[in-house]
């Protein structure tokens, strides 16, 4: 008589398996700050990007149409007072060459409130206004962005009297001043 001996059982314990999933969240819960950082990086560039792309369409727009357009932060479609651009802003056809959107001037471009970037513009600089000629009326401009990364990860767009744009990181004074605006 031949006895035959049952293979042996494969499979997970109920230890192992918990022992297993544990491993798991530790891991994930070790990666989780550097993906809310990856994103907060990503949202930071999309609205750097978002803002180059803005102000050459804004120079171009002066230039084809003969007329000033303006950038300025806004609430709902006209321009409000403050160098903080993070509650919206509107890029629009200055026919009349007074700063303020009027009814009847095109709105070209409005860009909503953005609770994850705060934007600044310099002291004494409420808008971005393009000539026909596409240069930047008044002196240089520079525009701050800062994320919740704090202000070591500040970057500014600078827009110098002949209308080019330009990036950069921002300086200690300029990424206090936006990203403690809160």
């Amino acid at each position: 008589m031949h006895c035959s001996v049952p293979p042996p059982q494969r499979g997970l314990s109920l230890v192992e398996l918990l022992m297993t999933l544990a491993v798991a969240v530790v891991a994930l819960s070790a990666s989780l700050p550097l993906f809310t950082d990856l994103r907060a990086g990503i949202q930071l560039r999309a609205s750097l990007n978002h803002w180059m792309s803005a102000l050459a369409q804004a120079r171009i727009s002066a230039a084809e149409r003969g007329r000033p357009v303006v950038a300025c932060p806004a609430a709902g479609e006209r321009c409000e007072a403050t160098l903080f651009w993070h509650n919206g802003w509107i890029v629009f056809e200055d026919t009349d060459q007074d700063g303020q959107r009027g009814s009847n001037e095109p709105l070209l471009l409005t860009t909503p409130p953005s609770s994850e970037v705060h934007i600044g513009s310099s002291s004494g600089r409420q808008r971005i206004v393009y000539r026909p000629d596409g240069s930047s009326e008044g002196s240089n401009v520079t525009v701050t962005f800062c994320d919740r990364r704090g202000a070591d990860r500040a970057r500014t767009i600078v827009v110098s009297n002949a209308g080019r744009a330009r990036s950069g990181s921002a300086t200690p004074a300029q990424a206090a001043l936006v990203c403690n605006s809160g």
